[in-house]
């Protein structure tokens, strides 16, 4: 019995030795990401990433939903209710200087506020303003950035013509022609009137000294201190899903169907708004520079702007607005 015994404890060391050590699986990182709005074209990258399971070979677990404007979701990432949102920056910088704890992450999209006319008659620098009619609302980012925009090329905004529909209305204003311009965002605006028959003439702001930085990646700051690789993974991630949507955007958008359907009947806007997309992938100062980095000279820029034309307090100590450290180089 006694060696029977000593038989059966060397045999399972044996085996124990034979055995590889199996780490246990780590499970995914949950994260549900917020969007600034309604799905267009700039959030089809962020379907790719899902769709292709590029997210969940990083070992997160994301969800998508979307948004009711930038400064609906700064608060949302602000409480954590969400940890991570695709927010305007200058949304971002005023939550930031009202105490609300969000980090900027990432840059994705820059300068694309422009000003449309229509092609036959066509309105191509902020000279050719004057005389006419423009409409906004006053609460939009593009609007409150029109004296930035006049100013600094020497416009009498006495002699430029402002018209303020409601928030969301000035879409049908332009095309019903009681406007001769109106100015917006190039990556959205733009696919959405071509979509009602428009022939557009456009020109951005940035052409004309006016650089702002826009949508990027901001996480909860709180968030981040407990979830660095697994942001780190999510900024990763979402870069290299944009250069994916550069290389084979139709792909992109029909990701971005194949999850949601219904988006199905809006296929060539999204397709063209993604397009207009890709030139805002950079800044004049972040040229050369990986995708998704940030430098201080466009977030003081920003910040110089909000405080003359935007209402903004106070402008924010920059390291209290953006990290470089989840961005891989």
């Amino acid at each position: 019995m006694q060696l029977s015994r000593r038989s059966a404890v060397l045999g399972a060391g044996t085996l124990a030795l034979a055995t590889p050590f199996v780490r246990p699986a780590r499970a995914a990182t949950a994260i549900s990401f917020r969007l600034d709005w309604a799905i267009y074209g700039s959030h089809a990258p962020f379907f790719l990433a899902l769709e292709d399971k590029l997210f969940e070979k990083a070992g997160l677990d994301v969800s998508i939903g979307e948004g009711q404007g930038s400064a609906t979701v700064a608060k949302i990432v602000g409480q954590g209710n969400d940890p991570i949102g695709f927010i305007d920056f200058t949304s971002t910088i005023r939550a930031v200087e009202q105490g609300i704890p969000l980090m900027a992450i990432g840059r994705v999209i820059s300068n694309v506020m422009c000003v449309i006319s229509h092609a036959d008659a066509a309105v191509k620098s902020p000279k050719e303003l004057e005389g006419k009619v423009v409409a906004y609302a006053p609460s939009e980012s593009t609007g409150q950035m029109m004296p930035a925009l006049l100013q600094r090329s020497s416009v009498n905004a006495a002699n430029v013509n402002v018209l303020n529909p409601a928030t969301g209305a000035k879409n049908a204003v332009f095309l019903r022609r009681r406007a001769d311009a109106i100015p917006a965002n190039v990556n959205v605006q733009i696919a959405q009137l071509e979509e009602q028959g428009a022939k557009l003439s456009y020109f951005l702001f940035s052409d004309f000294g006016v650089e702002m930085m826009n949508n990027g990646i901001v996480a909860n700051a709180n968030w981040l201190q407990q979830n660095h690789d697994a942001a780190k993974a999510f900024v990763r991630v979402s870069i290299e899903a944009f250069k994916a949507a550069k290389a084979d955007p139709d792909k992109a958008v029909d990701l971005l169907i194949k999850r949601l359907p219904h988006q199905a009947r809006n296929k060539s806007v999204l397709r063209r708004q993604l397009d207009l997309t890709f030139p805002s992938l950079e800044t004049h100062a972040t040229k050369g520079k990986p995708l998704g980095v940030m430098v201080d000279e466009d977030w003081r820029g920003t910040q110089e702007l909000l405080v003359k034309y935007g209402g903004l307090a106070k402008s924010v100590d920059t390291s209290k607005l953006y990290t470089n450290q989840f961005v891989e180089a």
